[in-house]
């Protein structure tokens, strides 16, 4: 166990995310793995751990990439896709095969277009709005359209809904973080980071906050070892009212704690 049962919230008890019905890890990996992509293997980790949370606690609704080149992150989101979801890939070339298309765990609809137009372009755009429980957006990451990407998310996630951006912390795109945080902090909105890694960041709506926060303190690492990786380490160093995300990533020694510096932090991971 992680993290000593004195620092478990109590409010958002774990989740028993062994119950749900799903594709086991190795599979989507595999299946992911065969296609031809950016994504790590850290990172399906990480998306299929949230993937799976929210399949924990019921939520429900459409399941969304902007940007698919041949369909490696797409692989990993079909494997959580219900055949009562609407499952939507988008991109403005068709880089993705029939075949790989046909060969997925769900089948999606692809959409020809930018996320620039989407709104524009999609004839069934209103019935999308806040109806969507799962983004996925890997495009161009330029500044003006990773805003207007900021912008779609926010009106179509649903209450419980989570947006993940790609390359959040790659400086090759340095662009994606004034961006996001100029859509955070001088927009009215209600979306807030719950968790960044060094390839993507986690987004939810600020009222179900503490509910993704307390899986990634009592249940993300252990998540993780589940598929594979045990050497992973959660970091925060502040919590404030305006930012209280946490950062996971692979440790650096296999032997360093699993919560960074925890005698001087500890108290910041005592709740979501």
């Amino acid at each position: 166990m992680w993290v000593p049962s004195r620092l478990r919230h109590k409010r958002h008890a774990p989740v028993d995310l062994d119950a749900v019905s799903a594709v086991p890890f190795d599979k989507v990996r595999e299946k992911a793995e065969g296609i031809e992509g950016m994504l790590s293997g850290f990172s399906m980790q990480v998306m299929d751990s949230v993937l799976t949370f929210q399949r924990a606690v019921g939520s429900e609704g459409g399941i969304f990439e902007f940007g698919v080149y041949k369909g490696r992150s797409a692989a990993v989101l079909s494997a959580h896709a219900q055949p009562t979801e609407k499952f939507l890939i988008v991109d403005v070339e068709r880089y993705i095969t029939n075949e790989t298309l046909s060969s997925l765990f769900s089948s999606p609809e692809f959409h020809l277009g930018s996320s620039e137009n989407f709104s524009k372009d999609y004839a069934d755009y209103a019935g999308l709005k806040r109806s969507v429980r799962f983004m996925h957006v890997d495009s161009s990451h330029s500044y003006r359209t990773t805003l207007n990407e900021l912008k779609l998310a926010d009106a179509l996630l649903s209450a419980d809904g989570v947006l993940c951006l790609d390359d959040f912390s790659n400086l090759h795109y340095s662009q994606i973080l004034p961006a996001l945080y100029k859509y955070l902090y001088r927009s009215w909105t209600d979306l807030r980071v719950f968790l960044v890694t060094d390839a993507k960041c986690y987004i939810c709506r600020r009222k179900h906050f503490d509910r993704y926060g307390s899986f990634v303190l009592n249940s993300l690492l252990d998540e993780m070892g589940k598929r594979g990786n045990r050497q992973v380490t959660l970091a925060r160093t502040d919590v404030d009212r305006e930012y209280r995300a946490f950062y996971l990533r692979e440790k650096t020694d296999p032997d360093e704690d699993d919560l960074y510096g925890r005698s001087i932090y500890g108290h910041f991971y005592e709740k979501p």
